[in-house]
Formats: C-alpha cells, sequence, structure tokens
C-alpha cells in the first residue's frame, strides 16, 4: 500500500508547478526551466522514496521506479542545460504530461473506474496540445501549468482509489 503522505506531496509537487507556471509565465524562460527541473527532481525523488519504503517487486512498481528514475535524470538535465531544454521545453512537459496520464490510464483501466479513465484519457490530450502548441507566446507555458496542474489531480485521485 502506498504511503499516503509520500504520495500527497509527490502529486502536490507536480500541481505546485503547474500553479508557478500559470501564474509566473512571464517570468525569464531561464527561471522557469531550472524551477521545472528542481520541481521534477523533488517530486520523482519523492516517489523513490515512496518505492523504498514498500520495496515492491510487482511489474508496475519497477516500471514506475524506473520512469521516477528517468524523471531525476531529466530533471538533472533541465537544471544543467537550461538552454537546450529551453527549445524543447513544450515537447519534453507535453511527454510527462503524457506518460503519467498513461500511467493513471492503466491504473484506471485495471481498477475498472471508467471516471478514472476519462479523466486520465484528457490528460493525455492536454500532452498533446501542449506538445502542439507553438513557444513564441505564453499560452504554452499556460497549457503546461493547466496540464500539470490536472495531471496531479488525476493521479492523486488515482492513488485515493486504490487504497
Amino acid at each position: 500500500m502506498k504511503d499516503k503522505k509520500t504520495s500527497f506531496v509527490h502529486w502536490l509537487i507536480l500541481a505546485l508547478l503547474g500553479l508557478f507556471l500559470i501564474i509566473g509565465h512571464s517570468l525569464a524562460q531561464d527561471i522557469i526551466c531550472k524551477i521545472i527541473g528542481v520541481a521534477l527532481i523533488l517530486s520523482a525523488v519523492s516517489g523513490i522514496a515512496e518505492w523504498w519504503k514498500e520495496k515492491s517487486k510487482a511489474p508496475e512498481a519497477i516500471v514506475s521506479l524506473l520512469g521516477r528514475v528517468l524523471i531525476v535524470l531529466l530533471g538533472l538535465w533541465i537544471v544543467l542545460n537550461t538552454g537546450r531544454f529551453i527549445s524543447l521545453i513544450n515537447v519534453v512537459i507535453g511527454i510527462v504530461i503524457i506518460a503519467i496520464g498513461a500511467v493513471n490510464l492503466y491504473s484506471g483501466w485495471k481498477l475498472h473506474q471508467v471516471p478514472h479513465m476519462v479523466l486520465a484519457a484528457l490528460a493525455i490530450a492536454l500532452g498533446v496540445v501542449v506538445i502542439c502548441c507553438h513557444a513564441a507566446t505564453s499560452v504554452p507555458v499556460i497549457c503546461q501549468g493547466i496540464g500539470l496542474i490536472y495531471t496531479a489531480a488525476v493521479g492523486y485521485l488515482g492513488d485515493r482509489n486504490k487504497a
């Protein structure tokens, strides 16, 4: 069983990152990218700590752990290579939103929860919108923020339903 406090912290970090992107979309992209990198690292480390407490050998737990390790590496890359990330920001955040949405979709399917599956599918669609937006305006940054908040909410509700 997942530790509810760790799960909540994991999703809260993603939601706060999304809120920051909506509020601070006019800040310099460099600052936003560094904050995104740190938030991804903190969120993934929270999930890794959760796995460490459980030490589950279930295939889905191992896949989740590997995904979180990749997110930590992605966060480190963002912090260390901010200039390159700026050109890829929509694609990377869109992929993160789609990946989390896919995990939640699978979770909803496994638990036979149609509303959860619909919400996860909407998160995936939002991730696609983020990828397709042009980086010249603040609209993609706001969409990223909305996508991260929505993904965090769906993920948290999914974790609550599992318990």
